[in-house]
């Protein structure tokens, strides 16, 4: 006696940014027997599917914190966390700020708040399933890329280890 074949199930929800009005809407992406499906919540409260293809039509690719669904050319992008994205920009500029105004804390702090930002994407896309989805997506027939973690944690913290130490010996070198 054979088992019929079991197509995993799997769940990711999310944030879709809409390009036109700058808003986000919350969205579920579920893939089930095979077929992956994009529910996108209204104003409302109201959820609406947006597609429903089977998982071989579908590639998924995956960075930091979002999965982007790319169906018949068009690619829908899901944020595990959009608030990820104005913190980093907030870093972002106060480590330009720091540099202006010669202000080495700044940099530092910008380093260590983006890192920290990065710790809590990463937890966000975990606990809204997003290693799950990856896996089912995959095992139920569809094309799968992703960039870790790994690979981006040691990015940036590299990167953060290399100003850290440069501001340190530029600030001991003029200090003799």
């Amino acid at each position: 006696m054979t088992m019929p074949l079991q197509h995993p199930q799997a769940v990711f929800s999310g944030a879709w940014g809409d390009t036109t009005t700058g808003a986000w809407h919350p969205v579920q992406a579920v893939v089930s027997a095979g077929i992956v499906t994009l529910w996108v919540a209204s104003a409302a409260g109201d959820w609406t599917q947006h597609f429903s293809v089977p998982a071989r039509e579908i590639t998924v690719k995956s960075a930091a914190q979002r999965i982007t669904l790319v169906v018949g050319g068009r690619s829908y992008p899901i944020l595990a966390d959009p608030a990820a994205v104005g913190r980093a920009l907030g870093f972002t500029s106060m480590g330009i700020v720091g540099g202006v105004a010669h202000h080495h804390g700044y940099g530092v702090a910008s380093d260590v708040g983006r890192g920290v930002n990065q710790v809590a994407a990463a937890n966000a896309f975990s606990a809204r399933g997003g290693g799950e989805f990856l896996s089912a997506v995959r095992a139920s027939g569809a094309r799968v890329s992703r960039l870790g973690y790994g690979a981006i944690a040691a990015i940036g913290c590299g990167g953060g280890a290399v100003v850290v130490f440069v501001v340190l010996a530029v600030t001991v070198a003029f200090s003799l």
